[in-house]
């Protein structure tokens, strides 16, 4: 089994090993990105794909830790991490997973993508 994407529709790319869609990473990258991290949207343009992937993978990363750690003392937060870490499993598995979830986000930012 592996977490290779299929069509340019996000909706229809799941990993078949965490069952965490590219829609679910992109969301949860974002709020990484906007709330863990506090920064703002980026303002666009080209980025490489390689930097893209990385990207991504951080801050997939950074959000299963927040609530890794969150979920310690807070036994509601369990299920969050739980979908957190598949999230980040599921990026750092294949890089065109992790690649359609940047897309993704970026279809957010433009406004193309539907949160």
């Amino acid at each position: 089994m592996t977490c290779e994407a299929g069509p340019a529709d996000f909706s229809d790319i799941v990993c078949e090993e965490t069952g965490v869609s590219v829609r679910q990473a992109a969301a949860r990258a974002l709020i990484a990105r906007d709330e863990v991290l506090g920064e703002p949207s980026p303002a666009g343009g080209p980025q490489h794909h390689a930097a893209m992937i990385e990207d991504v993978r951080a801050l997939t990363g950074v959000l299963a830790a927040e609530f890794a750690l969150a979920a310690h003392d807070v036994a509601v937060l369990r299920d969050a991490a739980y979908w957190a870490s598949a999230a980040h499993r599921a990026t750092m598995r294949s890089d065109t997973f992790a690649l359609s979830t940047a897309l993704a986000m970026r279809g957010y930012d433009e406004g193309t993508g539907s949160r």
